[in-house]
C-alpha cells in the first residue's frame, strides 16, 4: 500500500514511516522540508504546506491511504498562537480530507490526543466516554479534527480511522516536550521543574511502540473507528522528574506553582486497540525513558549520532502559519546590519586622522578577534558550556592583540607600533564585533529553535 504521511520529517512521523516500510508499505513524506533522518532519496517526499489542496491532492495520486500527523503539537504555542494554530491543526485537516476525497484515496488516519478526555484525576474513560467540552484551545482543535473526519465519513463515504495518541516520548523528540526538557536539564546540572506538586498523571507511550499503532490503522478492521493507543502506566511528572535524577544526574526538583488548562490525566483505556488491532504499548516507561537518555547522549558524539540521524539534527514537521517568513529573515537582516555598524566603525577610525598602518591594525585586531571567537564557539558550543566559550574567546583576543604587535608581524603585515590609542581602538573594535556575532549566532538559534518547535509530528 502507498501511504502519504503528513509530518512525515517529524519526530513521531517519521517513526512511522519506519514502521510503514518494514511492513511492506510504500510512505510517502509530505511536509515543509525533508526528512533529517533518512537519506536523501531514500523516501519519496513531497514538499508543501498544509493548506495547499492542490499540491496535497498531487501528493495523493497513486496512494490508498494518507496518515495525517502534522499538527501544531506544543500546547504552549497553541495558547500563545490561536489563530495560526488553529489554522493548522483544524482548517489543515479539513484540507487534507478534502484532498483525500478528490485524490480517490480510500482511508485516512487520523492523529488525535488522549487530551480530548477532560474529568477528574483517576477517572476511568475509553473510547465510548462522551467527551466534555475542552479546556485548552489545542484540544479543541484536535477535536475539531476528529469531527471533520467523521462528517467526511458521513457526507463522502471517505474511511477515516482516529488514533487518541498517549503522550509520545522516545529517541527524535522535541527538545521542549517534558522527558527531553528534564534530561537536557539534568545533563546541564539544572534543577526539574514541575508544576503543582508534579502530581499530574500521563498515559505516556514509547514512539516505536506509537509508530507501529499508527500501522495497524490501516487494517480493514479499523475503518471508522477510534482507537486510544495508550501504555497501561500511568506515570506522574514527579515521578519523570525522579527517574531522570537516577539516569542522568540528581538535580535538585523544584515546584513552580500550577499552570492554567493543565491536562488532568484520566486513567484511559486501550482495551480496544488490544483487542481489534492486536496493539500494546509494550516498551515499559523505564525502559523507554533508559532509550532516550542514551540517545540524546549519543548525540553528542558525531559519530554515533549518524547512526540515528544521517542527514541533520531532528526537526519536526512545521507549519507556514506558525513560522512567518519574517522570522526567518530576521537574523539574515540582523547579519547586514551588523556588518554595516563594523564597517562604520572601522570608517570612523580612519576618519579621526590615524595613519593608513594603524588602521589596518584596528581592522586586523578586528577581525581577526571576530575569526577567533567563532573557533572557540565552534570547540564548544557542542556542550554548551558558555562560560568556558567566552574566557577561551579573551585569551586568543589577547593573544591575537599582543601577536600582531610583535616586530615581525607587524613588518609583514604593515602594522603600526603598538601606541595607547591604536591598542584601545583595536580592542574596541574586537569586542564590538564579538559582540555583534554573539547576538547574531542567539538570534539564529532562538528563531531556529522556535520553529522548529512550532509544529511536529505528535498529540
Amino acid at each position: 500500500m502507498r501511504v502519504l504521511v503528513t509530518g512525515g520529517s517529524g519526530f513521531i512521523g517519521s517513526h512511522v514511516v519506519d514502521k510503514l516500510r518494514d511492513a511492506g508499505h510504500t510512505p510517502v513524506i509530505y511536509d515543509r522540508l525533508p526528512s533529517p533522518f533518512h537519506t536523501k532519496g531514500d523516501v519519496d517526499t513531497v514538499i508543501g504546506e498544509l493548506d495547499d489542496l492542490a499540491t496535497l491532492e498531487r501528493a495523493m495520486d497513486d496512494c490508498q491511504a494518507v496518515m495525517h500527523l502534522a499538527a501544531a503539537a506544543d500546547v504552549n504555542i497553541v495558547a500563545k498562537e490561536p489563530l495560526d494554530s488553529e489554522a493548522c491543526n483544524a482548517r489543515g485537516t479539513v484540507t487534507v480530507l478534502e484532498a483525500a476525497r478528490q485524490a480517490g484515496v480510500e482511508r485516512v488516519v487520523y492523529a488525535s490526543t488522549i487530551w480530548v478526555y477532560t474529568g477528574e484525576s483517576g477517572q476511568k474513560v475509553d473510547e465510548d466516554s462522551p467527551l466534555g467540552m475542552p479546556n485548552h484551545l489545542y484540544t479543541a482543535s484536535k477535536l475539531a479534527g476528529e469531527m471533520y473526519c467523521r462528517s467526511y465519513h458521513e457526507l463522502y463515504d471517505l474511511e477515516t480511522t482516529i488514533l487518541r495518541f498517549g503522550i509520545p516520548y522516545g529517541p527524535r523528540a522535541r527538545p521542549a516536550a517534558v522527558i527531553p526538557a528534564f534530561v537536557n536539564k539534568a545533563l546541564a546540572g539544572e534543577p526539574l521543574t514541575v508544576a503543582g506538586g508534579g502530581l499530574q498523571s500521563r498515559r505516556f507511550v514509547y514512539v516505536e511502540d506509537l509508530a507501529e499503532g499508527c500501522v495497524r490503522g490501516l487494517e480493514p478492521v479499523a475503518a471508522n473507528r477510534i482507537y486510544n493507543l495508550v501504555s497501561d502506566e500511568s506515570t506522574t511528572i514527579v515521578q519523570i522528574a525522579e527517574l531522570v535524577q537516577e539516569l542522568v544526574a540528581p538535580v535538585d526538583i523544584e515546584d513552580v506553582g500550577a499552570r492554567t488548562a493543565d491536562y488532568v490525566g484520566v486513567e484511559v483505556s486501550g482495551e480496544r486497540a488490544r483487542r481489534e488491532l492486536d496493539w500494546t504499548a509494550s516498551t515499559p516507561f523505564r525502559e523507554g525513558v533508559r532509550r532516550y537518555v542514551a540517545w540524546r547522549r549519543d548525540q553528542d558524539d558525531p559519530a554515533k549520532a549518524a547512526a540515528w540521524a544521517p542527514v541533520a539534527p531532528p526537526k519536526p514537521a512545521r507549519s507556514r502559519a506558525l513560522v512567518p517568513r519574517l522570522q526567518l529573515g530576521l537574523p539574515v537582516l540582523f547579519g547586514v546590519a551588523s556588518a554595516a555598524m563594523l564597517f562604520a566603525y572601522l570608517a570612523a577610525v580612519h576618519s579621526i586622522g590615524l595613519s593608513g598602518a594603524e588602521s589596518r591594525t584596528v581592522g586586523v585586531v578586528t577581525f581577526l578577534g571576530i575569526g577567533l571567537y567563532l573557533v572557540a564557539r565552534l570547540e564548544t558550543g557542542r556542550r554548551e558550556h558558555g562560560t568556558l566559550a567566552v574566557a577561551l574567546t579573551f585569551v586568543l583576543v589577547a593573544f591575537v592583540a599582543f601577536a600582531v604587535m610583535l616586530p615581525w608581524s607587524r613588518d609583514w603585515l604593515d602594522l603600526a607600533e603598538p601606541t595607547a590609542a591604536v591598542i584601545a581602538l583595536s580592542v574596541t573594535g574586537a569586542g564590538l564585533g564579538i559582540a555583534l556575532v554573539a547576538m547574531g549566532l542567539s538570534l539564529t538559534r532562538e528563531r531556529a529553535d522556535s520553529a522548529t518547535s512550532a509544529i511536529e509530528t505528535r498529540a
